[in-house]
């Protein structure tokens, strides 16, 4: 069920992916066909994923971390009640974290000068744009970087201080700095790709704000649920497209 959901946030990526590779196979160099390359281009993001879920789904409970849906797949009593109340506090602390990341980004966009204009958060944005920074931010990032590798650093942590059941605040701090960090440096690829030097300023601004982001989704992960943090994670994405039609 979990490996599913994420799924659709991968197979999102094919109408971005699918001209790129195209345009690959019409550069002269020799390359397999296009479906064999799209085909390929697949494989890693679902092999970290089915790695990341079964990760989650073999260490979370032990940690008391919960899933909503991997709840309910298992049969558990249903959690709708206890997930509502959580939706409030999800799409606020989204909206907010929306909003900071776009003050602090006012102060840290010019320090990249011409080449950062093109990575203005609020721009024009095309449907697909939108629905995949939905499905594949808010549901396939969350499960690689909170279910899957959140919630090993905190068992690992466990291990290594010799606790059992529910992390400590200071395990819970330290997995949420670390893997917002990585989370942060995880978008770097992708700035690099749109052809920009990997600068000082640059790397700063990519990570920093990403990093701030996944504080607030790890946050939500540790203290409510996954899917808390999921929500959150869209509501950033869909609260910049909201402004951005404003601008």
């Amino acid at each position: 069920m979990l490996f599913g959901l994420g799924a659709l946030g991968v197979l999102s990526l094919l109408p971005i992916t699918i001209p790129q590779l195209r345009q690959l196979t019409l550069s002269g160099t020799p390359l397999p066909p296009l479906p064999v390359l799209v085909a390929a281009s697949m494989i890693q993001p679902l092999l970290l994923l089915a790695l990341a879920v079964a990760t989650g789904v073999r260490l979370a409970p032990s940690l008391h971390l919960r899933s909503h849906v991997a709840a309910w797949a298992a049969g558990e009593p249903a959690g709708e009640p206890r997930f509502r109340a959580q939706v409030r506090i999800a799409v606020g602390l989204g909206i907010l974290t929306a909003l900071v990341v776009l003050a602090l980004d006012h102060f840290m966009l010019p320090t990249l000068g011409e080449a950062g204009q093109g990575l203005r958060i609020l721009q024009k944005r095309t449907a697909w744009t939108v629905i995949t920074s939905v499905l594949y931010g808010g549901l396939t990032e969350e499960f690689l970087m909170r279910w899957g590798l959140a919630t090993f650093f905190a068992w690992a942590i466990g291990k290594i201080v010799r606790t059992s059941g529910s992390p400590t605040t200071a395990t819970v701090w330290v997995t949420i700095a670390l893997t917002a960090l990585l989370f942060g440096a995880g978008h770097l690829p992708a700035v690099h790709g749109q052809g920009l030097p990997l600068t000082a300023p640059l790397i700063a601004r990519t990570v920093v704000l990403n990093a701030i982001a996944g504080v607030a989704f790890g946050w939500l992960y540790f203290r409510r649920s996954l899917e808390s943090a999921m929500l959150a994670h869209a509501t950033v994405h869909l609260t910049w497209t909201g402004l951005s039609l404003l601008v």
